[in-house]
């Protein structure tokens, strides 16, 4: 099946209006869209390079976002993350490729054991 290319606008115009777009290549001409209009062509499946994609800061609403409170803290809705960059040999890095090892859950996992294993030496430990 031969694909057809439209300008962006008027793939835009189609998808408001409901329009089937499978077969349509979207030309976006290097322009510059605004996010919002990114996105409907995201739910699409249709993806706006990211370079294109322009974003209004003002024009965004953050009212769906709550405020953090001291509460959500202590109650522990909220997850501290930490980044850190952790040079690895090349050896190692092939085979946690290979493996598909998540690194996310085991720095987590040996983080979270490590701290347990401390607790339990100090309450245990005869001093």
């Amino acid at each position: 099946m031969n694909s057809k290319k439209i300008y962006w606008k008027s793939a835009l115009d189609l998808i408001v209006k409901g329009e089937n777009i499978e077969n349509i290549v979207v030309d976006f001409r290097n322009e510059k869209i605004l996010w919002d209009k990114a996105m409907i062509f995201g739910k699409k499946g249709i993806v706006v390079p990211d370079d294109l994609i322009e974003y209004e800061d003002d024009s965004i609403d953050y009212t769906d976002s709550p405020a953090i409170t001291q509460e959500d803290i202590d109650a522990g809705k909220i997850k501290w993350i930490y980044k850190a960059e952790i040079p690895i040999k090349k050896e190692i890095n092939e085979w946690i490729k290979h493996e598909k090892i998540d690194m996310n859950k085991l720095l987590t996992d040996l983080v979270e054991n490590f701290y347990q294993t401390i607790k339990n030496i100090n309450k245990n430990a005869a001093l």
